[in-house]
């Protein structure tokens, strides 16, 4: 019933948001959703109630006589909305209350479990329930969106809000014993001759595509010698015993060991495209103290986590 719930408040919105526009592509800016999805909204309003709100054409939207009656009414629905969540929700400026906070189950287990607990001590009447999670696909139906989501790769949710946060950066890695008792490795085409641990995701799916200045290579390891799984922590375990260069680690699951001195970088020269980050959550028209708040703190410590230098990094060829 909630999300059902969710969905009419938001339903009313964007249909004031459009009438007010006079515009589909105006509203999906200001709503930082796809015109694709106004458009389905508008189409699902009209089925329920039977008329036609708006008359479109490819140059403007103008609102009928029945939209019209329906948008004095809308108005009167969310105000009535806003004073309800203002008076039961914001009685203070405390951030304070419950927030369900998903991320992929590597970052959960060695930086997410961290950022929970030390939010909670900055804010002691806040509680953080933190989820793990390692599926690509999201819907406005998927459970996770009570509250907040930290997704990578490709944004496939156009119903959904999306705030970009960086990148994840990939890096090949091997432990120095490995690369001294095996051949060098000079170019991408040599990792054929190498044992791989490569990491399953979609956003590292053959053909891989490494860059060196104005240099490309396509890669697609062409042996049986790799080792595939989706468990990030698995193969950097794999790495770090040298059993063989991992394709590809995250630099910020790295780190730490580059500084050790117990990974090295792999063909440091040579480059794989960046994965984009997103915050990503179900819109509404307000939102609690805690949720600004925790979005906002949950951007700053990604940023942090990812852009932190390799220091001690050694190249394959030193």
């Amino acid at each position: 019933m909630r999300d059902v719930n969710n969905r009419i408040m938001r339903d009313w919105v964007v249909f004031i948001s459009v009438v007010e526009a006079r515009s589909f592509t105006t509203a999906a800016r200001k709503l930082h959703c796809s015109i694709a999805s106004v458009s389905k909204t508008i189409s699902r309003l009209e089925d329920i109630l039977g008329v036609i709100l708006l008359s479109r054409n490819a140059h403007k939207v103008d609102i009928t006589a029945a939209g019209y009656v329906t948008y004095t009414r809308a108005k009167e629905i969310r105000q009535s909305w806003q004073e309800l969540f203002s008076e039961i929700s914001n009685r203070d400026d405390r951030i304070k209350g419950k927030i369900r906070f998903s991320a992929p189950s590597v970052l959960c287990e060695l930086a997410a479990n961290h950022w929970a607990l030390d939010y909670m001590r900055r804010n002691p009447a806040a509680k953080v329930q933190l989820l793990s999670r390692d599926r690509t696909e999201l819907t406005l139906a998927s459970p996770e969106f009570d509250d907040l989501v930290l997704k990578s790769g490709v944004t496939d949710s156009p119903d959904l809000v999306h705030q970009s946060i960086g990148n994840v950066r990939f890096r090949l890695y091997a432990s120095p014993d490995y690369i001294r008792k095996n051949e060098l490795i000079k170019s991408p085409e040599d990792l054929n001759s190498h044992w791989i641990m490569k990491v399953d995701h979609p956003f590292l799916r053959y053909p891989l595509t490494f860059t060196n200045g104005e240099e490309t290579s396509e890669l697609t390891i062409l042996n049986d010698t790799s080792l595939t799984s989706n468990n990030v922590p698995a193969m950097l375990n794999m790495a770090l015993s040298g059993a063989g260069v991992c394709l590809a680690l995250p630099d910020w699951v790295a780190s730490r060991h580059v500084s050790s001195g117990e990974l090295e970088m792999v063909l440091p020269e040579w480059k794989l495209p960046e994965m984009p980050v997103w915050l990503v959550w179900r819109y509404r028209e307000n939102y609690s103290a805690l949720f600004h708040d925790f979005r906002n703190f949950i951007a700053g410590q990604w940023k942090t986590l990812s852009m932190a230098p390799l220091s001690g990094m050694q190249s394959d060829s030193a």
